[in-house]
């Protein structure tokens, strides 16, 4: 490699370390918003299932909303939109498929574009595509998805619905995944002032989803945005690792080039 290709390739590697160090920001911002939302989205959560627990105590075993209907099985995979995050999507998809293969029928809605793509390379087809949703947790869009999916479990399209997350904010590596319904937790007592009606219950059960995936979203934000910054903490360490060898590589070029030419001097002297 002459100096000038050294050259070029330390300048190409400046830019790069340039990008990285910009990613790092960005996610450390993105990571802060997404911490400051977590414990009022966890909150509320909590209240979600409190409240739907004490409907369902009121509730008939039979609702399709707490009994066991079958073998059809929607995933609902959170993860990121963007790569250059470590393994944390490559984690994802795998607790997924480990989940997925245990089915006999399985439906796939993805949140997020990359987990989509893994899904499509290893043969499985993404049924519903949530785009841009992991970017930018919102409520509103929290209330969309739960609707969407809800529909399809109302409609006997699903006869389960599971949510696979990361539970970003006590353990950025831990992937969770939870059947949301048919609702089972059911730690309520039967409240006599609570009227057992079918609007109830739904009403309930779309604020427990909502709320729910709400904090998921929320939660892989977190933990996408950690495994982010350390991923361009060490990308930005090894350019900078790289262009210290560069230079000096460079320098020593330099430096023998120079003593050639001294030599080629001294020579052209010593012959006249």
């Amino acid at each position: 490699m002459t100096n000038r290709e050294i050259k070029r390739r330390i300048l190409s590697v400046r830019e790069t370390v340039k990008i990285t160090k910009a990613m790092h920001l960005i996610s450390v911002a993105k990571m802060t918003r997404a911490r400051a939302s977590i414990p009022p989205a966890y909150a509320y959560n909590r209240a979600s299932i409190s409240l739907l627990n004490d409907v369902v105590a009121s509730a008939s075993e039979e609702s399709i909303y707490l009994g066991k209907k079958g073998k059809r099985a929607g995933f609902l995979v959170i993860a990121g939109d963007k790569g250059l995050c470590g393994d944390y999507n490559q984690k994802v998809f795998e607790a997924a498929l480990d989940e997925i293969k245990r089915k006999e029928e399985s439906y796939v809605f993805t949140v997020g574009s990359v987990t989509r793509e893994l899904f499509r390379k290893e043969g499985i087809s993404v049924d519903v595509e949530f785009l841009n949703s992991a970017e930018s947790p919102s409520p509103e869009t929290a209330f969309s998805i739960a609707s969407d999916v809800l529909y399809l479990f109302e409609n006997d399209m699903l006869d389960e619905i599971y949510a696979v997350y990361t539970e970003g904010e006590k353990n950025p590596s831990e992937i969770r995944v939870k059947r949301l319904l048919p609702y089972s937790e059911r730690e309520g007592k039967r409240a006599e002032s609570i009227p057992n009606t079918d609007d109830l219950l739904r009403s309930a059960v779309v604020n427990y989803l909502s709320a729910f995936i709400y904090y998921a979203i929320l939660s892989s934000s977190l933990a996408e945005n950690i495994a982010r910054i350390k991923a361009m903490s060490q990308a930005t360490e090894n350019g900078k690792k790289m262009i210290e060898s560069l230079t000096a590589k460079y320098n020593r070029l330099r430096q023998e080039g120079i003593t050639r030419a001294l030599q080629s001097t001294s020579t052209s002297e010593t012959e006249l």
